[in-house]
């Protein structure tokens, strides 16, 4: 392997990586908008799958709107 092979390899696992790490946010923050502890969550899109777990939170899970107290 060359040089140039190997340093984008290494870039595309970098991007996958982070793709990985803005998917399970992205589970977090849905979570969190419903009144939901993350956990559970990120447990069962790793075990089940992360697209599983962001489509039943939108469709089952209402989001919280939060009371401003003054």
């Amino acid at each position: 392997m060359d040089g140039l092979g190997v340093l984008f390899g290494l870039a595309a696992v970098a991007l996958i990586l982070v793709i990985i790490w803005q998917l399970f946010a992205l589970i977090g923050d849905m979570a969190e908008d419903r009144g939901h502890s993350p956990w559970p969550w990120w447990i069962l899109a790793v075990l089940w799958s992360p697209f599983g777990s962001l489509i039943i939170l939108w469709m089952f899970f209402e989001v919280v709107e939060e009371k401003d107290e003054e």
